[in-house]
């Protein structure tokens, strides 16, 4: 994770928790009795209702099939995951993890396919630590970001529609429901839309629409449930799990067993 998105993920840290609640919208807590979050995403950069990384393989393979030369295909199930991402996020009162995958296909010689698989992991501890795990080399790096601020409540107004987002093109349509959580539903000038949870206002959670999804991902100031595209390349995201109030699993804020942990370089 870059520096950016980790400072934020850290303005996000600091809370304590006494509720638990059985679905995101049962949670009634104040700004400093955050409860645990938990989301898990998959996500896929689509172009005219089609799987960019996907099509362009099926493109190159079509090309070596006619030119004769020797070629290595992947396999249905590689071919599915081509270009997806995939994201859990476990977020507590004082720590919290995300996991990120992501799959890509590659040439390394002509018409010879592999996929390649990124895993990583980054837990960020209550004293501002950060722990990133790579999957692939099971080796993680340490560093020291310094304690995190306490989150505040966002303003009454947080999640209307302004002048910044009219002159970009964004709309604001309407409230909906996804997975048991209400949400406010944006849409831009080629008709992306974005169901952006408006729950999280109390915990430093923004509703607004208009910078809440980056690269396939939910920004760590907001926490986007769905997304569709409209005209052009623009990432199609869905929620599988998204639960607020309910038990973590304690072994994402581990590092599992045979990963050398060292300090990251300066």
């Amino acid at each position: 994770m870059q520096g950016t998105a980790v400072l934020l993920m850290l303005a996000l840290l600091g809370c304590s928790h006494n509720a638990e609640s059985s679905s995101p919208e049962d949670a009634s807590a104040s700004s400093s009795e955050r409860p645990p979050i938990h989301y898990d995403q998959t996500a896929v950069l689509m172009v005219d209702g089609q799987a960019q990384e996907e099509k362009a393989y099926r493109s190159l393979l079509d090309a070596c099939k006619k030119s004769g030369m020797p070629t290595h295909e992947l396999t249905q199930d590689e071919v599915g995951k081509i270009g997806r991402l995939h994201v859990e996020a476990w977020i507590g009162p004082d720590t919290q993890a995300k996991h990120t995958e992501e799959w890509h296909q590659n040439a390394g010689s002509p018409c010879q396919f592999t996929l390649i698989h990124k895993d990583q992991t980054e837990i960020i501890d209550a004293q501002g630590r950060s722990t990133l795990i790579d999957a692939a080399t099971h080796k993680a790096e340490v560093q020291e970001l310094g304690a995190p601020t306490p989150v505040t409540p966002l303003p009454a107004g947080d999640g209307n529609m302004d002048d910044a987002a009219k002159q970009a093109g964004w709309s604001k349509l309407s409230d909906a429901s996804a997975n048991g959580a209400a949400c406010s539903i944006w849409q831009n000038a080629q008709g992306l839309q974005l169901c952006v949870w408006k729950g999280g206002a109390k915990w430093g959670y923004s509703s607004y629409g208009v910078d809440a999804l980056k690269d396939g991902m939910s920004q760590d100031s907001s926490i986007v449930l769905w997304s569709r595209p409209g005209k052009g390349a623009a990432w199609s995201l869905e929620t599988r799990v998204f639960t607020v109030g309910q038990p973590l699993d304690q072994s994402a804020f581990k590092v599992p067993d045979g990963v050398a942990v060292s300090a990251a370089s300066p």
